[in-house]
């Protein structure tokens, strides 16, 4: 279904700024970008001004995220749904609409936390895209930003951001997973608003609280090689693996996760499947990998033999 959203954007609060853009720049392989009007650094993926934002704060989370709409059409629809339902929401100050390079910007509260920014006309920058380590781009046509997933800790909240994504912003199930872990169940559900699997996912781990709400960003390439290359530029670098390469059952993606400095994670990937208005595969997963994505212990463990202890395939 084409709801005429697409990911804009992510906006960062770090601790440590300098060595989290290390990170984005050195190992996830992101073009930096000219600062914001607010001064905050900014990473590019294609020919839009920004995609990603990092400003110092007390907290290491996602600050934001971004959503565009496709026209003043699609905007205005977004916000009566959203302001009918009673989500909290406020219109963009002049001062944060030249900071995130857009026309129209109106910030909503979510369950999960993590203000959406719903945004529309976000700037295209001034000079083409050229990544040395990416030279043919990331997948965003038609797709925008890659893909965010927020995790919850309860179970009104993750009901609540069900109803905010698929009542609210209009997004549609694309299927959802249900992982028996021990003595608790992971819930997670994707939701797609453009031919991209998901742009969004919600998921829901039982715990007292959840301290960083942002569980991973999602950067999608073309090709499998430059998931590779990725993935070897990683290692070279020292970066801590949160898993190893493997394939999603759900979407299909071929991908690897780093950990970044801040905590969160940074998946590359390719081969992503997409939807379209015919879409009917909506169905529950037992299991997030046909094959690898294994934590870097479980992989070290299956590397040393039959006589290392039990291997885990708990996956992201």
């Amino acid at each position: 279904m084409r709801t005429g959203l697409e990911a804009a954007y992510i906006g960062l609060d770090s601790t440590a700024p300098a060595a989290l853009g290390s990170y984005l720049t050195e190992v996830v392989g992101l073009m930096p970008g000219e600062a914001a009007a607010d001064g905050a650094a900014t990473w590019r993926v294609d020919g839009k001004a920004q995609r990603v934002w990092v400003r110092e704060g007390a907290r290491n989370d996602a600050a934001c995220m971004g959503f565009e709409a496709a026209g003043a059409q699609v905007y205005d629809r977004v916000l009566g749904r959203l302001s009918a339902q009673g989500w909290p929401m406020r219109t963009g100050t002049a001062a944060e609409r030249a900071a995130r390079r857009v026309r129209d910007l109106t910030v909503v509260e979510t369950p999960w936390g993590i203000p959406l920014e719903l945004v529309a006309g976000l700037e295209d920058a001034a000079t083409p895209f050229a990544s040395p380590h990416f030279p043919e781009g990331f997948v965003t046509t038609g797709q925008g930003f890659g893909h965010f997933v927020f995790a919850v800790g309860s179970v009104d909240e993750y009901d609540a951001a069900r109803r905010f994504a698929i009542d609210g912003l209009g997004l549609v199930l694309s299927d959802w997973l249900r992982l028996p872990m021990g003595d608790i169940e992971m819930h997670v559900s994707f939701f797609h608003c453009n031919p991209r699997h998901h742009s969004l996912a919600i998921a829901y781990l039982p715990r007292p609280e959840v301290p960083q709400r942002l569980h991973h960003i999602n950067f999608e390439v073309a090709h499998v090689r430059s998931v590779g290359l990725a993935y070897d530029r990683a290692l070279r670098a020292g970066a801590q693996l949160a898993n190893t390469l493997g394939q999603h059952a759900n979407d299909g993606m071929v991908s690897f996760y780093s950990l970044g400095p801040d905590g969160w994670r940074v998946e590359i990937g390719a081969t992503g499947r997409t939807v379209g208005e015919d879409w009917s595969d909506v169905r529950e997963y037992d299991r997030i990998s046909d094959w690898g994505h294994l934590p870097p212990d479980a992989l070290a463990q299956a590397l040393a033999g039959p006589s290392s202890s039990h291997v885990s395939t708990r996956n992201p």
